[in-house]
């Protein structure tokens, strides 16, 4: 079973950099095609534990086809996250809104804001930010998968989400309305980006669902 590694939004592959450092297993990366080329192959031939990172859990519940007996988990991840009158604890539209309209106007001061938001000091970005332009147009259509994307009919799909309680992107109240509280895996701190404040956590944790799905008969 191989690992794949799915960024969320303002990122690309290369956030995933530290973590796959310290991860022993055979993995690859998707790129959502943020900045330059995309690249959302996915293997076929095989079950996978797809990895989603924020945006990226919600993309893979319902924009990916994973193969047969695959196993989905995110961190820092939601099934929703955009506010609806049955999902108080999501971020208010107007938010994305005023990012879409932002994007066209001054791109780069839109994704400086957005990685601050996130914690991008405390996370020590620079090694891993994108070398490539933005691509307003694909930008534009994450916003509106965060805005519009709604996979909680599919919360049964995610077998495990690592969170943070100080993360402040993904308030917990959002993450427990999200998915199936007892999937949830909590830490105290490290943020909205893990794989950057906490690689080798997330590493522990990707190899942990990895060796519990191997015992399941999983190779």
């Amino acid at each position: 079973m191989r690992v794949v590694l799915v960024h969320g939004w303002g990122f690309d592959a290369t956030m995933w950099g530290r973590v796959r450092q310290v991860l022993s297993c055979e993995h690859q990366t998707v790129d959502l095609g943020f900045f330059g080329s995309p690249d959302m192959h996915m293997p076929t031939d095989e079950p996978v534990l797809a990895v989603g990172h924020s945006l990226g859990l919600l993309w893979l519940l319902t924009q990916a086809e994973l193969p047969t007996g695959s196993r989905v988990i995110g961190i820092n991840g939601f099934a929703r996250f955009s506010q609806a009158p049955d999902f108080p604890q999501g971020v208010a539209p107007r938010v994305l809104e005023r990012m879409q309209r932002g994007l066209t106007r001054d791109t780069g001061a839109v994704l400086t804001q957005f990685r601050k938001n996130c914690g991008n000091e405390t996370a020590q970005t620079e090694d891993v930010l994108p070398e490539h332009s933005p691509d307003i147009e694909r930008l534009s259509e994450g916003l509106r998968l965060l805005r519009e994307g709604d996979a909680r009919a599919r919360i049964g799909s995610v077998h495990a989400l690592l969170a943070s309680r100080d993360d402040t992107i993904v308030a917990p109240a959002m993450t427990e309305a999200g998915v199936t509280p007892s999937c949830i895996r909590w830490e105290e701190t490290g943020g909205h980006l893990l794989p950057l404040t906490a690689p080798a956590l997330c590493a522990t944790f990707i190899s942990d669902i990895l060796n519990e799905a191997r015992a399941d008969g999983h190779s």
